[in-house]
């Protein structure tokens, strides 16, 4: 067997793990009910709620499962804060967690493990490492997402494909908010592809705020001093939504190829449509799903500590979506 062959086979092994998980029946009989807090990034995002949708699938599956969500609006200290007084109340058996920056909550979360709090992350690594999607913080249950890094490559991957044909090839990047480090770290993914296309440029960057309206203020500013823009990309559908908007209202939209980052069921009509080029795939109902089952699972007595999980595995069409796969592709989450 290759060393291909080892690396495909390994996560068609994790991937049917996973499977097996969902396909077991859970226990008939009465089970003490479980405490789950529910932290979110954002609970105003549409990835966020996506996620959370996922948690509630599997508590209704096993049943006896209590939730409660905060919304940290994608502030760091308020997150933390947030798992302090959680901590401090002692008011839940596990914490699903979804990241505004994972390494800010590493000492909370070892704190947690200390008293018995059952723990896993969905999309940002928690642990100093945004880039390092493997079980940072020893006892942590699951590790569940795709990496900046890597994402920013698969945006990178579009872009050089979107600029096919073209001498040189304006790119106006949106990326949601700059100074995170996930951001960051999609941003140097998505730099070191373009790097290898010397007619590509990235004119401007701008932050797109993860929603539309934000990101349509910005794309009509840019346009204003860069109306030959070609191409623009962005790390999520929501923003390009807005992009598109703004191009359309300058008479631009049949000019410019949009790629857009998450896959929602907007992006994946409007390829269908033609008005947008291509997405790169994100699956949080999945991931928010797989995440409180292994929790669950934990609680009830399984041993399933720590899981890293690749969620594309569960993709029927890998990292990207395009015009010729489009039809293959379901999405999870709105724009």
């Amino acid at each position: 067997m290759t060393r291909g062959s080892r690396v495909i086979a390994l996560a068609l092994a994790g991937a049917l793990a996973v499977l097996v998980t969902f396909s077991a029946t859970p226990p008939a009989h009465a089970q003490k009910k479980i405490r789950l807090g529910v932290f979110l990034a954002s609970a105003a995002n549409t990835y966020w709620t996506a996620a959370y949708e996922g948690v509630k699938d599997s508590a209704a599956r096993y049943g006896n499962v209590e939730l409660a969500v905060f919304d940290a609006q994608f502030q760091t200290n308020k997150q933390v804060n947030q798992l302090r007084d959680a901590l401090i109340s002692g008011r839940f058996d596990a914490w699903f967690i979804g990241p505004n920056d994972g390494g800010p909550l590493a000492p909370v979360i070892r704190e947690g493990l200390k008293r018995g709090i059952r723990i896993a992350c969905t999309l940002v690594p928690c642990g100093p490492d945004v880039r390092n999607t493997r079980i940072q913080i020893s006892g942590v249950i699951a590790q569940i997402g795709i990496g900046f890094y890597e994402n920013g490559q698969h945006l990178g991957q579009l872009v050089a494909e979107a600029c096919k044909g073209l001498n040189r090839c304006e790119v106006l990047w949106l990326p949601g908010l700059p100074q995170l480090p996930l951001e960051k770290a999609r941003t140097d993914g998505l730099l070191s592809v373009l790097k290898n296309y010397p007619r590509i440029k990235i004119v401007s960057i701008q932050p797109g705020g993860y929603l539309a309206a934000p990101a349509l203020t910005a794309t009509q500013n840019v346009l204003q001093a860069h109306p030959e823009i070609d191409v623009i990309v962005s790390s999520g559908d929501q923003m390009i939504d807005g992009a598109y908007r703004a191009a359309r209202a300058k008479g631009l939209a049949a000019n410019i190829k949009l790629v857009g980052n998450g896959c929602t069921f907007e992006a994946v009509k409007a390829i269908r449509e033609g008005r947008q080029f291509a997405c790169a795939v994100y699956l949080p109902r999945t991931e928010g799903r797989i995440a409180a089952d292994l929790l669950i699972r934990a609680l009830r007595g399984e041993r399933v500590e720590g899981r890293s999980i690749d969620p594309l595995v569960f993709s029927p069409v890998g990292p990207i979506v395009t015009k010729d796969n489009v039809d293959r592709f379901s999405p999870e989450f709105h724009s």
